[in-house]
């Protein structure tokens, strides 16, 4: 039996679930793995803060106490680009294997981790960083690796899958919603990286990253967040057979990528239209095998206590070898998208609002293939026209919408999704 043990930056949700996972489960690990795991110091930022049933002789603030201390796995669960980088780079200069489930640090300087872990002869493991308990990463990296990835689209985010969940099955108000996604603890105090699509395009480039053996500079990923979507744009959804879900998209173009997040209508019938509240879902396409989905909690601490410990594992077993990164690869992100669209305007009840509308979607060739109005007896300002558009270039549709805005009948900010066609 072999004996190991991790040094833990971190003692969170995700934290806390870890060592739970190894204190409730450790014979069990032991007898299908053959080791045996302990956890040899942790490092926190407050000692005084109750960590539950962790035992509080192994906490530290010293950093130092936790990288250097003769263990053999660090496991780096703080989250946010520093001093995570920091302390996973220290890590590996001292020939440490390391396991985050840190995606912040991972899309913003993974490059450089891993030739700096290649370059020591140690290993990253970061399955924890993409979808919570889902074994997506070991899929791309082990299970499809003859496999040529054509295209990659998914639910990546929990907090905004719960939160697009809530409203349109219980008819409850973005604001609403929210609060219930951060009471349950799937949503933080600031919600923004989760509600603005950074955390979603943080997770696409990595799963791009590995899908199609690109390096990406940060940032590449096009997004858009689910702040601006009110319920009235669920049960419009809900009304013409759509659903509204926050979708990561990489597809290899070719001479271009398309790498884009943000909130679509899926018709009822789309493999992703029914990932509820926390799940999260990958869809793959590849040349071989197909299509393939994998689907389970992407949220929580110990769904991603589980996807950390499975690294762990590995590194210690000594499985497999380093993993390396390809070299930089000079692929533009396409532009500008082909889509479908669901238009909403917030109007003044006024004549002729609606021909203002169309005739600044016609100008520049925007075909209308649905429209409706609602509006409201007594509150002439609280109207609202919702077009849906034919397939058309964003860039247009776009140039149209910035002008209607600027409209005099407008009283709040049009609202633009698009729609997603495709299904099995």
């Amino acid at each position: 039996m072999k004996q190991r043990s991790i040094a833990l930056l971190g003692c969170g949700t995700v934290g806390r679930g870890l060592v739970e996972l190894i204190r409730k489960n450790r014979a069990l690990i032991a007898e299908r793995s053959g080791v045996d795991l302990t956890i040899s110091k942790i490092l926190v930022r407050d000692m005084g803060k109750d960590r539950g049933d962790v035992d509080r002789s192994l906490l530290t603030c010293r950093p130092e106490e936790v990288i250097t201390n003769g263990s053999d796995v660090v496991v780096e669960l703080i989250g946010g680009i520093e001093p995570a980088r920091t302390f996973i780079a220290r890590a590996i200069g001292e020939g440490k294997n390391v396991v985050t489930a840190n995606k912040a640090v991972l899309a913003h300087s993974g490059a450089e981790l891993f030739r700096a872990a290649a370059a020591r002869n140690v290993r990253i493991g970061f399955e924890a960083s993409v979808g919570g308990g889902i074994p997506i990463v070991r899929a791309l990296t082990c299970g499809l690796v003859g496999d040529r990835i054509l295209e990659i689209s998914g639910i990546v985010n929990g907090t905004c899958n719960y939160i697009l969940t809530r409203m349109a099955e219980e008819k409850l108000s973005f604001a609403q919603a929210l609060a219930a996604a951060q009471k349950e603890g799937f949503a933080e105090a600031d919600p923004s990286l989760d509600i603005d699509g950074i955390d979603a395009a943080q997770k696409l480039e990595i799963l791009a990253e590995l899908a199609f053996g690109l390096q990406l500079d940060p940032g590449r990923v096009r997004v858009q967040g689910i702040r601006d979507i009110d319920l009235e744009d669920l049960q419009s959804a809900e009304a013409l057979g759509y659903v509204v879900k926050h979708v990561a998209i990489a597809k290899d173009l070719g001479r271009e990528l398309d790498l884009r997040v943000h909130p679509a209508f899926l018709p009822k019938n789309h493999p992703l239209a029914h990932v509820r509240h926390e799940f999260n879902a990958v869809r793959l396409k590849g040349d071989a095998v197909g299509e393939m989905i994998f689907h389970g909690k992407g949220a929580g601490g110990s769904p991603t206590a589980s996807a950390v410990l499975s690294d762990i594992i590995d590194l210690v077993k000594g499985d497999t070898g380093p993993v390396h990164l390809p070299e930089p690869v000079e692929k533009p992100v396409a532009p500008d998208i082909e889509s479908e669209y669901y238009l909403r305007f917030p109007i003044l009840d006024v004549p002729g609002v609606i021909g203002l509308i169309a005739t600044a979607l016609g100008n520049r060739g925007v075909s209308i293939s649905h429209a409706s109005a609602t509006l409201v007896r007594g509150a002439p300002d609280k109207g609202s026209v919702k077009i849906l558009a034919h397939r058309c270039r964003e860039s247009v549709l776009r140039k149209s919408v910035d002008e209607i805005a600027r409209l005099p009948v407008l009283t709040g900010k049009p609202v633009v999704l698009r729609i997603l066609e495709e299904v099995t």
